[in-house]
């Protein structure tokens, strides 16, 4: 060999391996699938590396998008949240106002200023009649 010619490298060559023949004798062979091609691994693993990166950047996409309904439902939670924090704090206050609203249809102060009323015309005329009967004893 001389130094002066470059080393050639051969490309990859594709061999079949051929099954065995079926005997005459009617024995069978084990596996007819036995029969392979031979495929040069880089451009295969090529294929299959872009097959894959194709799959991962759809997934991405997929999970992107997921992502971005998941903050979209957050937001919308919240928002929900809070209007059921004011829906409730309206709701009490509105329950005490029927509360008080009762206790003014019972009507406890109407009641109460009635009565005060009654007594003072009471007195004043238990006090006008007693006057009448010292009148008559004089």
């Amino acid at each position: 060999m001389s130094t002066s010619q470059p080393l050639e490298i051969a490309p990859p060559t594709i061999t079949t391996v051929v099954p065995p023949t079926v005997p005459a004798t009617g024995t069978s062979v084990k596996d007819s699938s036995t029969a392979t091609t031979m495929v040069p691994d880089t451009s295969m693993s090529m294929e299959k590396m872009m097959k894959e990166i194709k799959e991962l950047e759809l997934q991405m996409a997929e999970l992107k998008e997921a992502k971005e309904k998941l903050v979209k439902l957050e937001v919308s939670y919240d928002k929900s949240k809070i209007i059921v924090a004011k829906k409730t704090r309206e709701i009490k206050a509105l329950e005490n106002k029927v509360k008080s609203l009762e206790k003014d249809l019972t009507l406890h102060k109407t009641l109460a200023e009635i009565k005060t009323i009654l007594w003072t015309k009471i007195g004043q005329s238990i006090t006008d009649q007693w006057i009448s009967i010292q009148t008559i004893y004089e």
